[in-house]
Formats: structure tokens, C-alpha cells, sequence
């Protein structure tokens, strides 16, 4: 029998996911006795976005139209917070790695700043940098900071003895090892890494927004609810969450794309090397 592709099982394995919770999503609110009024269906968010006078404003296609800049603006917090993020995170985990006292002193403050809940440091950051992108992306920035800086941490610090001592072997010093070695092997790492990180700046900025902001989707999702427009409340749910998954497949494509031929799956590696 023709194995299918790993992409092809994966798609069908995604779709079957959403499928699945969606179904169950119909039937726990038709099965639940809760106030159609209150609790919305994926019918009810479908007829919300695509069918005329299910919501206010009655044309469809002007409440799909009103949905455009509020996503515009979640995405410019999210992509600018993830840009900081990663930055953070990569210049962090290279300094970590190259100095022992960098990474005693910094890295328990690290992990000191991961235990601390976002929504206690929300209103602080809000308090330091005032209403804006900034505060967007720093609130965006704090949420992917560790998972990247750890990620990347691993993938730099995974390389062999064998690797570095045949690297000084031939002339080659510290910058070298790093520019050369292991900055190409910590990419699946600062794939994983991402893979965590771009979900997570959706949801920090839709956070910031509907704490301390006046647009985009967390703000409307404040509006919403305060006019009892549950249509819409529903329906924002329903796009962050399709913007969460949408930045990870965009995550998992860039890693196709730039790692299929540098890194091998692991299943054609044993494959090529046959049973032992």
C-alpha cells in the first residue's frame, strides 16, 4: 500500500480535529438547555458572518467588513510583538551560551519573570509605556521571550564534543563554533520555539487590547459583551482562535520550507539506515 505524504496526513488529521470540535461544540450548546440568546453555535457564527440580517448590521458583508480592521490591528500587535520576542529570545540564549556568568545570573531572573501571570504584569508594563504599539508588543514580547530563549538555549548548546573539539582542531575559535555550528543546528529548536511563540502573541495582544486599548479584536470583544451583541462576541472568539492556529501553520510551512533538505525527517533517516 502507497503511504501518503506526512503533509497529507497531517491535513487530514487537522481537519478531522476541527471537525470533530466543532461537532462538539453543536452539540454542547443545543444539549446544554443554555439561552440561545447567550450561547452561540458554529451555526450561529456562520449565519452571523455569511447570512443577511442575522446580526446588526443586518447586510452580512458590512459586518465581515467591520471585522477587517479590528484583525488588521490584533495582527500588527502580534507580528510586532513576535518580532521583539524573538529577538529578545535569540540575543538572550546566544549570550546566555557564550557566557556561564551571564547564564547564572540572568537565567533565574528569567525564569522568575515566567512565573509571574501576565495579567499582573500587564497594568505594570501599561504603567512604564503608556497606551500604544509599544505596550502591545512588550505585553506580546514577555509571553514568547522564555519558550524562545530556552528553545533556542537547547539548540545551541546540543552540539557533540566531537563537534567542537574538530572545529578547534582546524583553527576555528569560539565565534566560529557559534557562527558556523551551532547556530545552524538551534533552528529546529527556534522552530519549536516559534511554533509556541506565535500562537501566544495572538492571544497576549488580543490581552492588551482588552485591558488598555480602544481597537482591535480584545477590545471589541469588551464592546461586545457590554452591548450584548453576542453574535459578535462569538464570532470574535472564533477569528482569534482561527488567527492562533493560522500564525502556527505559518510557523510549520516556514519550517518546511527552510529545513526539509537541511534536516531530514527522523522516520526517512532510519528508513535510509535500514533495520539493525
Amino acid at each position: 500500500m502507497t503511504r501518503l505524504p506526512t503533509w497529507v496526513w497531517t491535513t487530514l488529521c487537522t481537519l478531522a480535529t476541527a471537525a470533530l470540535l466543532l461537532v462538539g461544540w453543536q452539540l454542547a450548546i443545543s444539549l446544554s438547555g443554555l439561552s440561545p440568546y447567550l450561547a452561540k453555535t458554529p451555526i450561529d457564527v456562520w449565519r452571523y458572518l455569511f447570512v443577511d440580517g442575522a446580526g446588526n448590521p443586518a447586510d452580512a458583508a458590512e459586518r465581515r467588513a467591520a471585522l477587517a480592521p479590528m484583525i488588521g490591528v490584533t495582527l500588527l500587535h502580534s507580528a510586532v510583538g513576535l518580532l521583539l520576542g524573538v529577538s529578545a529570545g535569540f540575543i538572550g540564549a546566544v549570550a546566555l551560551t557564550v557566557s556561564r556568568a551571564l547564564r547564572s545570573i540572568f537565567l533565574p531572573l528569567a525564569l522568575l519573570l515566567q512565573t509571574v501571570p501576565l495579567i499582573a504584569m500587564a497594568p505594570v508594563i501599561y504603567a512604564v509605556f503608556g497606551s500604544g504599539i509599544l505596550t502591545a508588543a512588550v505585553v506580546a514580547a514577555v509571553v514568547t521571550f522564555f519558550p524562545l530563549l530556552m528553545n533556542i538555549g537547547a539548540g545551541l548548546t546540543s552540539t557533540t564534543p566531537e563537534t567542537s573539539d574538530l572545529v578547534r582542531a582546524y583553527g576555528g575559535g569560539r565565534w566560529t563554533l557559534l557562527r558556523f555550528v551551532q547556530l545552524p543546528a538551534s533552528l529546529p529548536s527556534l522552530f519549536a520555539g516559534l511554533k509556541l511563540a506565535a500562537p501566544a502573541t495572538v492571544s497576549a495582544a488580543t490581552l492588551y487590547e482588552f485591558l488598555f486599548s480602544f481597537e482591535g479584536l480584545g477590545a471589541n470583544l469588551l464592546t461586545s459583551k457590554s452591548y450584548s451583541d453576542y453574535g459578535l462576541l462569538w464570532t470574535l472568539v472564533v477569528v482569534t482562535v482561527l488567527l492562533s492556529l493560522a500564525a502556527y501553520g505559518l510557523v510549520v510551512a516556514a519550517e518546511t520550507l527552510l529545513l526539509a533538505g537541511r534536516f531530514p525527517p527522523r522516520d526517512s533517516t532510519l528508513a535510509q539506515k535500514g533495520p539493525a
